[in-house]
């Protein structure tokens, strides 16, 4: 016989798989107020958040991200094998780099087999634009594996939801190479002045990072956000600059891209 425990949580998982299904099927979702916040129909769009919450004392984890009804499971199992590898390898590192400690360290000093204070790794999103028509928005995640210092990283995902297929930055550009061409330029003289505004001196050393970081490939600008009128680009840390720096993001609105003859269907 089901104990009431029992009962109660197979009633909770009949709900969330008829919220799931509702969001697949609907434009306007409205939500038990028990569930409101878990999942939520933005802009129209029916979508989830997924979390992952761990704390065991070795390891914090706190991530949430995105998944999209209308959008293509290999999109969706994208975003969530990036966080899911991302998170495995930060443990292993951070598990590795301890254990090296402890083994390192002086007999009269000993570590714990726990630390004091747990390896974090945190993750959050943020939208660009989330629509009946396209889907941009990105990932930051923040972890921190021992050493002097945490690492941030970046990770954008475009998606065209009428034609079901991700959106690349020559997509974004009307598959023309010249048009990359010129926004590494633009991206350049960015870089290199918000550098320059922060107080880095821009050395021979620092000119070869942007150069290297900025040029016209697909890889250098694969992680990029936009909307109606402009066009964010991220650089990852230690792309463009030393990693004191942390991650660059330039953004380039659509009079800037015009006046360049950059041109694009996705901005209007």
């Amino acid at each position: 016989m089901l104990t009431s425990k029992t009962k109660k949580a197979i009633c909770l998982i009949v709900v969330v798989l008829l919220v799931l299904w509702a969001a697949c099927k609907t434009q306007d979702v409205k939500l038990p107020p028990a569930l409101q916040g878990l999942f939520t129909a933005k802009d129209s769009l029916p979508m989830s958040v997924s979390f992952i919450h761990e704390n065991d004392g070795f390891y914090n984890v706190q991530v949430e991200y995105p998944q999209f009804c209308k959008a293509s499971s290999a999109f969706n199992e994208k975003i969530a094998d990036l966080i899911a590898g991302k998170i495995e390898t930060f443990k292993k590192d951070a598990k590795d780099n301890y254990e090296a400690r402890r083994a390192t360290a002086l007999a009269e000093s000993p570590l714990p087999e726990i630390p004091d204070r747990p390896f974090d790794f945190i993750g959050s999103w943020e939208s660009s634009q989330i629509n009946g028509e396209y889907v941009s928005f990105v990932v930051y995640l923040y972890y921190f594996t021992g050493g002097a210092h945490g690492v941030t990283e970046v990770h954008a995902f475009n998606y065209n939801l009428k034609e079901g297929k991700e959106i690349t930055i020559l997509d974004f550009l009307n598959s023309s190479q010249p048009a990359l061409e010129k926004l590494a330029d633009l991206s350049s003289q960015s870089v290199t002045s918000q550098l320059g505004s922060g107080g880095l001196v821009i050395d021979g050393f620092l000119e070869q990072m942007i150069e290297d970081g900025t040029k016209p490939t697909q890889e250098n600008y694969q992680n990029f956000n936009f909307n109606y009128n402009s066009l964010t680009i991220y650089f990852q840390q230690y792309q463009v600059a030393p990693g004191s720096a942390g991650p660059i993001t330039t953004v380039f609105y659509k009079d800037t891209l015009d006046a360049n003859s950059i041109n694009s269907d996705y901005l209007k």
